[in-house]
């Protein structure tokens, strides 16, 4: 029997799956870091805790292989692959040493030189990476570093994304892979390789990126120093993996036109196959490359989807069983009471780093319970731009499938029903990019055929979530209402 693992360097925690080549999960483990936030608006981590937590939850697979309870052994892994949060960046110098903590995707502190970078190389920027720069990508992330902190600039060697950082310390290589880079503002979609353009415009040398190659790639092996950190052994083949959005793609089965896939995890996110991408959807949805070579597909996002439960939980305690039971309480539109989850900035339909959270209409009336359901509507109504901007591009919206920490909550389950006008069904593994990663293992290694064949027996689906036309006409006015908050607040988000 032959075994693959799936790691996926997430933004709060590590998930380390074991898939076998019959598309049953034999095991898996997590670890924990924190974020740092030293300023308002900056986000960073300390790579070392990644690492950590990579190791940490390999010697847990290792040990349960090693156990009486199981038939395998660790000689069964045939090989492994990488997911994990996207538009990181790691500074790091010649000797694949980091320079300074990584700055992670929800920072917003290059708002200024992305405001330099849109002026002065714009239109390459839509022509080639179909972006407009963001502080959210990478590329800002590498402006910040060369005008605020030019003498680390000045020693980076290689700008790594954060799992390529992982495959560094497993392989020893330096590469990346295209879901990743789509999404950095460096790549041309349509070469699905750097723009020297966009490089060149902005005077930044293409040698402080790696190469890139497609997903199912073999980019190198377990070395014996990592064989003796974590009981793999050295040789294991590792696969280039993908970003977390492109290892949910795979992980919740976005292999053909039709299927929609929903995440409520640390951010929300919305995301259906396209056989290619253009500038119809330009600044609003993400158009990025597909784990399936020569592919793409759509994404849209709410930057503090989940999060937005985790503060509320973080700040005014209860479990969150007991925040959700609260909300079970309070009526559908929660009295009129809006929530606003842009704690870091709103991202589709609207990106803006000045957006900021809140409630809205809130009276003497509302308690506690109002608050909590306003927010996890809030969360769904903003999700639901996505599936418009779908519907926009004529994308067709057959299957919803819905997963991660939101899937969890039935009460959020019927919510993104209603919201969403549809049906939905809930996926029965929540760690969908750590199984969309031993995915591309597998397909990288020939355990699996292709992405079909694994997706048809790795994939399985629970229950299905049926929406009720009576709240569906009740939220379809409450969303109206919420798509006019945006618009309504942007100026006054300018002036904080």
């Amino acid at each position: 029997m032959s075994l693959v693992i799936g790691i996926d360097i997430g933004t709060s925690s590590t998930k380390t799956l074991l898939l076998s080549e019959e598309g049953t999960i034999v095991s898996s483990a997590s670890a924990d870091y924190r974020l740092v936030t030293p300023h308002a608006g900056w986000v960073e981590q300390d790579v070392h805790d990644w690492w950590q937590a990579v190791c940490n939850t390999i010697r847990q697979i290792v040990q349960y292989l090693e156990s009486d309870q199981c038939s395998f052994s660790v000689r069964d892994i045939k090989g492994i692959s990488l997911s994990g949060q996207m538009n990181g960046a790691v500074f790091v110098d010649a000797s694949g040493n980091p320079l300074r903590s990584a700055i992670l995707w929800l920072d917003q502190r290059a708002q200024e030189q992305c405001d330099q970078a849109n002026d002065q190389v714009g239109d390459l920027l839509r022509n080639h990476a179909l972006h407009v720069l963001n502080p959210i990508n990478t590329l800002a992330k590498v402006l910040w570093l060369r005008e605020r902190q030019p003498e680390i600039y000045a020693e980076v060697c290689h700008v790594l994304l954060p799992k390529d950082w992982i495959r560094f310390k497993l392989t020893g290589t330096l590469q990346t892979e295209v879901t990743d880079a789509s999404v950095t503002a460096v790549l041309d979609l349509k070469t699905r390789n750097w723009s020297g353009e966009i490089l060149d415009g902005l005077g930044i040398e293409e040698r402080l990126f790696p190469k890139v190659v497609e997903s199912p790639t073999v980019t190198g092996q377990i070395t014996e120093s990592v064989a003796s950190e974590t009981g793999l052994y050295a040789g294991i083949p590792v696969c280039a993996g993908g970003g977390d959005m492109a290892c949910m793609a795979v992980g919740s089965g976005v292999r053909r036109p039709g299927i929609v896939s929903v995440g409520i995890g640390t951010a929300g996110h919305v995301l259906t196959y396209a056989e290619e991408v253009d500038g119809a959807a330009f600044n609003q949805l993400w158009p990025m490359c597909h784990a399936i070579p020569d592919k793409y597909f759509w994404l849209g996002c709410s930057f503090t989807g989940g999060a937005s439960l985790t503060w509320f939980h973080d700040q005014f305690g209860d479990s969150f069983t007991e925040l959700i039971d609260s909300a079970e309480g309070a009526p559908i539109g929660s009295d009129g009471l809006f929530f606003m989850p842009w704690f870091q900035g709103t991202a589709t339909p609207h990106p803006d780093a000045n957006a900021r959270a809140g409630w809205l209409g809130m009276t003497l009336h509302h308690t506690k319970a109002h608050m909590i359901r306003s927010l996890m509507e809030g969360v769904v109504f903003d999700l639901r731009h996505s599936v418009e901007c779908f519907k926009q591009l004529k994308l067709p919206i057959n299957e919803i499938y819905i997963g991660e920490g939101g899937s969890r909550s039935a009460l959020w389950c019927q919510i993104q029903a209603d919201v969403f006008g549809k049906d939905v069904q809930v996926l029965e593994v929540q760690d969908v990019s750590a199984l969309g990663a031993a995915i591309i293992a597998g397909v990288g290694v020939g355990i699996f055929d292709d992405f079909e064949s694994a997706c048809s027996m790795s994939i399985i689906l629970g229950e299905t979530i049926h929406s009720d036309p009576v709240r569906v006409g009740k939220y379809e006015l409450q969303y109206q209402r919420y798509c006019n908050l945006y618009p309504s607040l942007k100026n006054w988000f300018l002036e904080h």
